[in-house]
């Protein structure tokens, strides 16, 4: 591999703790023309060289700002959907996701003192252990995620005036402060395998989530300096990648591992995003490009399997079918020979993140692999991951089980927000309107669905239709609660996804890519102290009305493209239009004007493909994806449990209404016939015969309509909690 494999060794030099700080908590997110956050200071990047915190990597990376720093440049409107949502989460969601980690133990726990749960499958040498991983080795990962998604909202108008701003700030910083003292010598920074299992420090890559853990503190870092322009945060995460690449790497007296749980690699490219010191960049090259790869001075085998032999492993972990099984984390091969995404979901999809942002070839698999995964493996919903067992994708195309009773269902929160993680990073590339209309869909249906709308309540899997004794209710928290914490990143993030931005200087020119149809204003800096503005206001995601107000000194226009979703009828807008990108329209604008484009949302029923093995209608309308539940439909729930067997007709129309859900309006519809059931379900036997006078089906009338909410709202107002989201095609009634 002729590459960053054979260019980069130990050439990481440790980090100057001693820089001057006489700028800290003075930096604040303030846009350039390229939409990317300055903060007042030099930041010394680790090779005694300082950076200009422009967010460029790779070449091309100042055209492609990273959301979580763009997003500073737009303001929501706090009236609208998103914007209520946002003022849930600042006000009560974080609030409430502080609470628990205080609760759980993991707020503390970089004070490095012991905690009991630490004996719940305690590890010794990191060794596996047939019965799971402890639960307390994702905690930097939850604390890492919470200052992150804090950082991000105290950076906007509606964070800052949360009743909780000021508790919010005073907890970062006595995380911050804890982080650094529990940080060794030499940069390492692990708390499990400080205070318990120090003798499996850097043992077991495969399972124990060091690189993973540290990932999320590089993000936290950065959110955390372009919030206060301190370093302190830091200069900790950089001294802790350093540890990092200086134990692992391509080198002859290092280990040629890289993360069980991707996470890291896109950190680092981020941080060096920052820093601009090339090591950075070459690291998470050198991540990327190793995985998977058998080498011979690892016995032929790729790293995990020769991590395993080398600690006198061989004890298979839950996820794996044996010892050589790498599939579930993706090391299977190397990335550029992997055709089919496959296993643990998240993992996955962070790995496609990093790849998409590295560019190039990686770019090329992460389309395909997103690609496999949008087309093949996602539910209605935007979600993914159809085994529980390894959370994750089936290795069966279009495998998509409703239910436990239906052979699985996962579609973890995280998986669906990674995928829009994803997504981003290509759009940045370049516009794909099926990339775009799959990251709405996951935002509006999957990402949003993980979080009760009362802000206390989470979900981490998402199955699409409960059994037995299982309900769609939210659970308070998590003995691993990596989702809540990155939906609340997500959403203080949220303007960073809605468009991007990039000035041409020498046309005089604005580009503007809108990908999410979000009511919120953004600036954008132009040369000598000016500014353009664009200011969005939508009726989305109820009704399919949007206008623009463009707003640019003199001399200066607009190139603009936006949506043209999959689910849009009748769309007018009040310029011309074309539609050379797929998926969008595409329009210039004076210097200051307006925009408006209008398009219908009708219900649409989609059809199960064939391959699913399933026959089944799903109700939509727009990006909004229906499901039924028990509160709605007791009749229903009471006869059919589950709405197992209830089903309706292609022909089946719906009519609409406002529901009020604890405070947030959305549109219910209701199907204006009756629906059916299906007769055949009183069969005992697995098998029986057919014939003229006894076919496969037969339906009966209930005498009952089926209501159905958003995805997102279920389970909001109580009832037995029992949910379906795809109801049986009914062929003759």
């Amino acid at each position: 591999m002729a590459s960053v494999l054979d260019k980069i060794s130990n050439i990481f030099v440790p980090s100057d703790s001693s820089k001057d700080d006489t700028n800290m908590g003075q930096a604040k997110y303030s846009a350039n023309a390229n939409g990317v956050a300055n903060g007042h200071g030099a930041l010394a990047n680790g090779n005694g060289h300082v950076a200009n915190g422009h967010d460029h990597h790779h070449g091309e990376q100042c055209a492609r700002p990273h959301p979580q720093v763009s997003f500073a440049d737009t303001t929501i409107d706090p009236t609208s959907f998103i914007g209520k949502l946002r003022a849930l989460y600042a006000g009560t969601v974080l609030k409430t996701q502080l609470e628990q980690m205080r609760k759980q133990g993991s707020y503390d726990a970089f004070r490095l003192g012991w905690n009991d749960k630490y004996d719940v499958r305690r590890l010794k040498g990191a060794m596996t252990r047939q019965d799971g991983i402890p639960p307390s080795l994702f905690w930097e990962s939850d604390v890492g995620k919470w200052i992150e998604g804090a950082c991000y909202f105290l950076a906007s108008p509606d964070g800052r005036s949360s009743p909780h701003a000021s508790e919010f700030t005073t907890s970062i910083q006595e995380l911050v402060d804890m982080i650094e003292k529990a940080q060794g010598e030499d940069g390492y920074l692990n708390i499990y395998f400080t205070v318990v299992d120090p003798e499996g420090r850097f043992r077991n890559l495969r399972d124990m989530h060091e690189m993973y853990n540290a990932g999320h503190l590089v993000e936290a870092a950065l959110a955390h300096y372009h919030l206060t322009g301190s370093r302190q945060l830091l200069d900790v995460m950089i001294k802790n990648v350093e540890c990092f690449a200086r134990t692992f790497g391509p080198g002859p007296n290092q280990l040629h591992g890289y993360p069980g749980h991707p996470e890291l690699e896109l950190a680092v490219l981020r941080l060096h995003g920052v820093t601009n010191n090339p090591a950075h960049l070459d690291f998470a090259k050198y991540l990327l490009e190793a995985r998977g790869v058998k080498r011979e001075d690892q016995g032929g085998e790729s790293y995990f399997v020769h991590e395993a032999k080398r600690r006198g492993d061989e004890v298979t972990a839950q996820t794996m079918v044996n010892l050589k099984d790498m599939t579930y984390n993706q090391s299977h091969a190397p990335l550029h020979q992997q055709d089919a995404i496959l296993g643990h979901s998240v993992r996955a999809l962070y790995l496609t993140t990093a790849a998409a942002d590295l560019g190039g070839a990686f770019l090329e698999d992460a389309k395909r692999l997103l690609g496999d995964a949008v087309d093949h493996k996602m539910y209605a919903t935007g979600g993914l991951g159809t085994e529980p067992r390894t959370e994750g994708f089936s290795t069966i195309p279009y495998h998509l089980p409703q239910s436990t009773g239906e052979g699985g269902c996962y579609a973890e929160t995280c998986a669906s927000i990674a995928a829009m993680m994803t997504s981003e990073r290509i759009l940045s590339h370049g516009l794909d309107g099926k990339v775009r209309d799959a990251m709405e869909l996951c935002l509006l249906n999957a990402v949003l669905g993980g979080g009760s709308l009362d802000g206390k309540a989470f979900a981490y899997a998402n199955k699409h239709a409960t059994y037995g004794d299982e309900t769609a209710i939210r659970k308070e928290w998590f003995e691993v609660c990596c989702c809540p914490p990155n939906l609340s990143r997500t959403l203080g993030m949220i303007g960073g996804y809605t468009w991007s931005a990039k000035v041409d200087l020498s046309a005089k020119r604005i580009n503007l890519d809108v990908y999410l149809f979000v009511s919120a204003t953004r600036k954008i800096s132009l040369p000598g102290g000016a500014e353009a503005t664009v200011k969005m206001e939508t009726e989305m995601p109820w009704e399919g009305k949007t206008q623009w107000s463009f707003t640019a000194p003199a001399g200066w226009e607009w190139a603009v493209r936006v949506p043209k979703p999959n689910y849009a009828q009748d769309i007018q807008v009040s310029v011309a239009a074309d539609e050379s990108t797929p998926g969008f329209l595409s329009f210039p604008v004076k210097a200051s004007s307006s925009v408006t484009m209008t398009f219908s949302l009708p219900v649409r029923l989609l059809a199960s493909n064939p391959l699913t093995g399933q026959d089944t209608l799903t109700v939509t309308r727009g990006p909004i994806t229906y499901v039924a539940e028990s509160i709605d439909n007791p009749g229903l729930d009471k006869s059919h449990p589950h709405f197992q067997g209830i089903g309706f007709p292609e022909s089946a129309t719906f009519s609409e209404r406002k529901l009020d859900v604890l405070g947030f309006e959305v549109v219910a519809l209701e199907t204006d016939q009756e629906v059916y059931a299906l007769d055949q379900l009183s069969e005992q036997s697995a098998h029986f015969a057919v014939g003229s006078k006894k076919p496969a089906r037969t339906w009966k009338k209930t005498g009952e309509k089926v209501t159905l909410v958003p995805w997102f709202a279920r389970a909001n107002r109580g009832g037995a909690g029992r949910v379906r989201v795809s109801m049986m095609r009914v062929d003759k009634a």
